[in-house]
């Protein structure tokens, strides 16, 4: 997920004073709920731009970022309500509707999913197309359509080859085409790419991946190093069973 932080708000028509004084207020608070968001502060994020949408209720860019303060915190119920609360308002605001095919996904709304996701493609002044089609990518990896999973998220590549998530699901889907070769080559350049996160799938998937290639030797290290780098790693058990198996299929 991204989180778009300080936009330009669009130009509005002329109306009272006090209502651009309170539309300069809310971006003020927008901008303030935005930079506690990047720094992972995200009750303060919220308290401000809950601040900022009781100033400027119509304005969608606060309703989208409200949305996605509300996904990082796990209410797809309200990040649902804001983020269609943004499109509502900005007909054409494709960056919302890529965000809230995102919380769909992961309600398992899978055919309200596709619809926001081919509105944003089909926008051709949209900026946005890979993650736009990472999204599409996630959405048949869920479905487990694991070949129209690899064509989206090459086309979302296409776009931004170093992203994390990206490269990690893109490996992902060729592991579960039975591709191995290449998944643990793709997944490879995912771990790189995933350090800085501290994200281990693509270390145990490329492990993993290099298991059932046989090739033992690059297998163990793979599981070692998510041991040893990731000790609240969410597959560091696994990887601990995964070479107490090998050890004892050497032996």
């Amino acid at each position: 997920m991204r989180f778009f932080a300080v936009f330009s708000l669009l130009a509005l028509s002329s109306c009272a004073s006090f209502f651009q004084g309170s539309q300069e207020k809310a971006e003020l608070h927008m901008r303030i709920g935005n930079s506690y968001f990047a720094q992972g502060n995200y009750p303060l994020a919220l308290k401000e731009l809950l601040e900022a949408e009781k100033l400027d209720p119509k304005n969608a860019l606060v309703q989208n970022n409200l949305g996605l303060v509300y996904f990082t915190r796990e209410r797809l119920d309200l990040a649902e309500k804001h983020l269609r609360q943004a499109t509502r308002l900005q007909e054409n605001y494709s960056e919302a509707r890529v965000n809230l095919s995102r919380v769909l996904i992961e309600a398992k709304k899978y055919k309200e999913a596709e619809d926001e996701l081919n509105k944003a493609l089909s926008d051709l002044t949209y900026a946005g197309f890979d993650r736009a089609w990472f999204n599409m990518g996630l959405l048949r990896f869920h479905q487990k359509n694991w070949a129209a999973a690899k064509s989206a998220f090459e086309k979302s590549l296409q776009g931004n080859r170093d992203n994390c998530l990206t490269n990690s699901y893109y490996g992902r889907s060729l592991f579960e085409l039975g591709d191995y070769r290449r998944a643990a080559e793709n997944l490879d350049k995912a771990v790189g790419f995933c350090q800085k996160q501290m994200f281990d799938e693509p270390h145990y998937y490329s492990a993993v991946a290099w298991y059932r290639l046989d090739e033992k030797d690059k297998s163990v290290a793979r599981f070692q190093e998510i041991v040893k780098n990731y000790p609240e790693g969410k597959y560091r058990e696994k990887a601990r069973a995964m070479l107490d198996l090998i050890r004892k299929g050497v032996q």
